[in-house]
């Protein structure tokens, strides 16, 4: 039962990802303070859940069991879906930026960064 239940925990990012695509295609593609409210959410829930994955005590107190080592070696896969679960949900974040023109993907964007050569006569 702990077992099911850390995987439940491990996959609730990816079960939250429809709901959240749907928030994105709801925003529109313009850059717009309700859309980019909402992109910063999804970027920064990532980060914030992976950095904080074995700092929260209360998290991991339901799956503790009597043996500590055993408890560090079980929950490696359930972290591993955990941390990739929130990377595929930054993905999503990263691509909704990419078409609202917020990242530098093309060569345009770079121009100032340009240097040209001299010119011969």
């Amino acid at each position: 039962l702990k077992h099911r239940r850390a995987w439940d925990l491990a996959i609730a990012p990816a079960k939250s990802l429809p709901m959240q695509a749907f928030m994105l295609y709801m925003s529109g593609g313009g850059v717009q303070v309700f859309s980019l409210g909402i992109v910063f959410m999804l970027l920064l829930s990532p980060i914030k859940n992976v950095f904080g994955m074995n700092t929260a005590p209360a998290s991991a107190s339901p799956f503790l069991s009597p043996n500590l080592k055993a408890f560090e070696h079980t929950l490696i896969p359930q972290k591993t879906v955990y941390v990739i679960c929130n990377l595929l949900t930054l993905a999503v974040g990263l691509w909704k930026c990419r078409s609202m023109g917020l990242l530098p993907t093309g060569t345009g964007d770079w121009l100032a960064f340009e240097t040209r050569g001299a010119v011969s006569v």
